[in-house]
């Protein structure tokens, strides 16, 4: 499946200083969000998406004044970031033992790599077949919309999880279920198919055995470990 619809992202990629909005939200007005933080770079997917085999949904980038120093600080982290956007991603960035010091790289150890590193999944798989699409692409401390409809970048996050529902992708529904599920219906069904997966704790991110579920977890950690024919 080919996408129809044009990634609003490189062109934000290039620009070098805030804020960071892409054009197709040019009319978005701040009183429909709450603490949005637009001088830190989007983060509308990590990873190869188009081609990963396990797909994880989040809500949105958080924020915090830590994570906000380091980013504006760091320039390495910053075209890494930029790199993301550009291309949809050929790597998790934050998985780079260089950033392993940020909060992203705090979280994706704890929350993505451990768990799965004890059952023989390493850094190398998880590049290779593993990839985060954000409900919605702006950081925020909270993540609360008035929004009656999504903002129009969105569409290209919501085309990115169509595809993956057509490359018989397992997804991992870990954050934002109601928005998902209402913004992708497709969602609703592949779910029957076992490979739309919904964590026993939609608070936790995290890709454990308890949170996953025993056959879950073994399915997610065989996938991973694919290697390319």
């Amino acid at each position: 499946m080919s996408l129809d619809i044009v990634n609003p992202w490189p062109e934000v990629a290039k620009r070098q200083n805030p804020p960071y909005l892409a054009g197709c939200d040019k009319d978005i007005k701040f009183t429909d969000f709450y603490n949005l933080r637009l001088e830190l770079i989007p983060q509308p997917y990590l990873g190869n998406v188009s081609s990963a085999k396990v797909i994880c949904l989040l809500l949105n980038p958080g924020c915090s004044s830590t994570e906000d120093s380091i980013e504006l600080n760091c320039q390495n982290l910053q075209q890494a970031l930029r790199e993301n956007l550009s291309s949809t991603g050929t790597r998790l960035v934050h998985l780079d033992d260089e950033f392993d010091w940020t909060s992203g790289g705090e979280w994706i150890r704890r929350n993505i790599l451990n768990p799965l590193s004890r059952h023989g999944v390493t850094r190398d798989d998880l590049n290779r077949n593993f990839a985060v699409v954000e409900y919605f692409p702006y950081h925020s401390k909270t993540f609360e919309s008035r929004l009656k409809t999504p903002l129009e970048s969105q569409q290209y996050s919501f085309a990115l999880v169509r595809q993956a529902i057509e490359n018989g992708a397992i997804i991992l529904l870990m954050r934002g279920e109601k928005w998902w599920l209402k913004d992708v219906p497709e969602l609703k069904a592949y779910r029957q198919t076992g490979n739309c997966i919904i964590p026993h704790s939609t608070r936790s991110a995290s890709l454990s055995e308890k949170n996953l579920g025993l056959e879950n977890f073994a399915k997610v950690v065989r996938v991973l470990k694919t290697k390319l024919k």
